[in-house]
């Protein structure tokens, strides 16, 4: 995708829904990015919002990419403001952020999301985000992480590598918490009356 066309594909989402306008935001900085070499892997609120088909609400787009000044230098020429350690595009009110190079996961459980006929983004795996989910209320007691990680689990329950989640446990607690959500799956159809 060359500049122009991508900046006025970024105009052209101006009136979309914000859910709309991050995923395709999304697609054209990882299009642009691509050209240069530099492979951007959607993680954080909107790899929850989009593994959970917009149930949950983000407020900017985080990628994982090595490169900084290319994007940098991409993400200003494209009509995006550094304000700190944020991108911010002001007509179409999408905020970026690149915080860090290092993907917390495995890159090769990386998938790529075709999001309309020449459009893709690279995101986490769902393994991982939730392994992300659960170790931030692990580590800090956050009950929304607990929640959105959990709804992640039961959602995605029948395609996950439980194997995997279990083999990147850092500390035995991630393994206990992972334990009790299994089991929470295991007992609700009997709680829902369904034995």
């Amino acid at each position: 995708m060359k500049l122009d066309e991508a900046k006025d594909k970024l105009l052209s989402l101006k009136d979309q829904e914000k859910y709309v306008a991050m995923v395709q935001t999304a697609g054209v900085i990882t299009s642009l990015l691509e050209t240069k070499g530099v492979k951007p892997i959607v993680v954080g609120g909107l790899s929850v919002d989009i593994y959970t088909q917009n149930d949950y609400a983000t407020r900017d787009i985080d990628f994982v990419a090595d490169g900084f000044q290319v994007i940098t230098e991409i993400l200003l020429d494209v009509g995006f403001e550094k304000d700190g350690r944020h991108f911010y595009h002001r007509e179409i009110e999408v905020a970026v952020e690149f915080p860090d190079n290092f993907l917390a996961g495995d890159p090769d459980k990386v998938v790529r999301l075709q999001i309309s006929p020449d459009t893709y983004i690279n995101i986490i795996s769902i393994e991982d985000i939730i392994m992300d989910r659960l170790r931030s209320h692990c580590l800090n007691n956050n009950e929304e992480d607990e929640i959105w990680g959990f709804r992640l689990l039961l959602a995605n329950i029948s395609r996950l590598d439980v194997d995997y989640m279990f083999r990147t446990c850092e500390v035995a607690k991630e393994s206990n918490v992972l334990s009790q959500w299994l089991a929470k799956l295991e007992e609700a159809p009997v709680a829902a009356g369904e034995e």
